[in-house]
């Protein structure tokens, strides 16, 4: 950005200007998701703590609670984080197709729930140059 004195020029393009609003409320909703997790695990924790308390249990059970706790919260939360691939599904049947792809009903294989998943094309997307150019070199 250009400096002129001691004070930034304030001229940004309409591109620019969207582009840190949309980096904006990114980041906003990431840090509040994170407070919002962060606090439901406490309120998960003060649960345990509370009714461990009611049940009289001793500090050895107790431990062996929090301990339990603590693994099923990390559990969760490495599931949260994983990546699906089309490895984690069985393909069932095409349900449609469009001009860039299809439309699959697949069944994913730990849970056995049904879904339906786009599967695009991205070479017919680009020959129909359907693809914003900012998106496709990110993307390659």
């Amino acid at each position: 950005m250009a400096m002129t004195g001691s004070t930034p020029c304030l001229s940004m393009s309409n591109h620019t200007k969207e582009r840190v609003t949309m980096i904006k409320v990114t980041l906003e909703n990431f840090y509040s998701n994170l407070i919002a997790q962060h606090e439901e695990q406490e309120m998960r924790q003060k649960k345990l703590e509370k009714v461990m308390e009611e049940e009289g249990l001793k500090a050895e059970e107790k431990r062996l609670q929090r301990s339990a706790r603590a693994r099923k919260e990390t559990e969760f939360l490495t599931l949260k984080r994983a990546r699906l691939g089309l490895e984690d599904f069985e393909s069932l049947k095409v349900i449609g197709r469009g001009a860039f792809g299809e439309v699959w009903l697949v069944q994913k294989k730990d849970t056995g729930h049904v879904y339906a998943m786009k599967i695009l094309h991205k070479a017919h997307m680009l020959e129909k140059e359907q693809v914003g150019t900012d998106r496709v070199q990110q993307a390659l």
